[in-house]
């Protein structure tokens, strides 16, 4: 399993690194490279398209942050008096030239405050970038079961293609001796045909499964033949209550704790801003008819007349209200998911169980039995088939419920953030 580093970089590594603790259970030559779920998420956190480019999102609040704590730039400022009128102002006789610089002074902890929303604007999107990781290491959990399950589903079209090739060697021989007819043989022929097609096919969604999984790290081709997994091997989960409990804590609900402290600091910077600062200044002036100079002071201060940010603050404050309505609807969302899901978790269990221990054995035995009874002309070619047939469907069954198993436990992984649910 995958330790949590500081930054929770690994977080969900952790999360899904038991989900398919399925066992090593290779599927084709040991000199082949196989590659573990371990591995798949690994190379995901490491090399994921889409959470690099995330990385560039939280560089450029990082500008904001920065931004924010800038003080207000120095003003220059020039003002020309007492000129193009008449008598002693005619022309520049009477001029007055004023140079000065003025600066804004922010009062109430005006800058902090705005520091304080950019900072937590900025774990706000920390979060979304954690559950966006979440979100990639669930669909590379996924995409492994996928190709597990169509390793399983390989295997089983070259059973069928055996089942094919004994059928059609069986049907020879009967029709040699004149125990069957000769369009046995032709139908023996085509259901062989047919089964080889399946097993070209399978081999073909083997091969996208595998470049599905590669792309969850942006390779552009696996460098992998299998992926190393037993698919029936069904890891427990915690008991519903532990998991219902564990929802609150997730953090796709944490999201909007961070939103509600993003409009509460919001709130706080819109109150300092309605009275944001004086602003002094001071220059020099240049009396051109008696050619003096002198200082020049000034003071400026708004007066919170009218704008007094109600409109902002009453936006911060609704948008704050509706967080929390907001968090409450997708907690009900959320326990309704977790129900079905485990639900069906244990629904896939019982059926997995039911099919193999039981089900499975007997279709062997029964299809064992039938071959024999073919062999002395006691069974027909129809109900040769049919038996075979059947044991396939059954072991299709079996791969198609233990890979839901193993899909729905990511969800509920995915959904309620506990590792700790084995």
């Amino acid at each position: 399993m995958f330790r949590s580093t500081a930054t929770g970089r690994f977080a969900l590594a952790a999360l899904l690194a038991p989900v398919l603790s399925l066992g090593l259970q290779p599927f084709a030559r040991a000199e082949e490279p196989a590659l573990t779920l371990r591995d798949a998420l690994s190379r995901t956190l490491q090399s994921n398209p889409d959470l690099a480019a995330y990385q560039y999102v939280l560089k450029a609040n990082d500008g904001r942050v920065t931004q924010a704590g800038f003080k207000p730039n120095p003003v220059f400022n020039s003002t020309l008096e007492n000129v193009l009128g008449t008598g002693d102002t005619k022309g520049l006789k009477g001029a007055e030239l004023t140079l000065g610089l003025s600066q804004l002074i922010e009062l109430g902890g005006l800058r902090e405050k705005r520091v304080a929303v950019a900072q937590i604007e900025r774990e706000g999107l920390e979060a979304e970038g954690h559950i966006q990781r979440l979100d990639v290491i669930a669909e590379t959990a996924r995409r492994f079961v996928s190709l597990v399950r169509q390793q399983e589903e390989h295997q089983l079209t070259h059973l069928a293609v055996e089942l094919a090739e004994k059928t059609a060697t069986a049907v020879e021989r009967r029709v040699a001796a004149a125990k069957s007819p000769l369009a046995e043989r032709d139908r023996a022929a085509v259901s062989l045909e047919r089964a080889r097609n399946a097993d070209a096919h399978a081999e073909h969604e083997l091969l996208a499964a595998r470049y599905d999984l590669a792309a969850s790290w942006g390779a552009a081709q696996p460098d992998f033949s299998r992926a190393d997994a037993a698919l029936y091997t069904l890891p427990a989960v915690a008991d519903y209550a532990t998991l219902l409990a564990a929802l609150e804590k997730t953090p796709d609900l944490n999201r909007y704790l961070s939103e509600s402290r993003l409009r509460d600091s919001e709130i706080s910077l819109a109150l300092a801003s309605r009275r944001p600062g004086v602003e002094v200044g001071a220059g020099l002036r240049r009396l051109q008819a008696t050619q003096d100079t002198a200082l020049v002071f000034s003071f400026g201060m708004p007066l919170p007349l009218y704008n007094k940010n109600q409109g902002v603050i009453a936006e911060a404050e609704a948008r704050k209200q509706g967080s929390a309505a907001e968090r409450a609807a997708a907690l009900v969302k959320a326990r309704t998911q977790l129900f079905r899901y485990h639900r069906e978790l244990l629904d896939r269990a019982r059926e997995v169980t039911a099919l193999r221990e039981r089900a499975l054995p007997r279709m062997e035995a029964a299809l064992e039995n039938t071959e024999y009874a073919y062999e002395r002309g006691r069974y027909s070619y129809l109900e040769l088939v049919d038996a075979q047939r059947e044991l396939l469907t059954v072991k299709r069954e079996v791969i198609e419920a233990a890979a839901q198993y193993h899909l729905t436990l990511i969800e509920i992984e995915r959904l309620t953030g506990n590792g700790q649910s084995r």
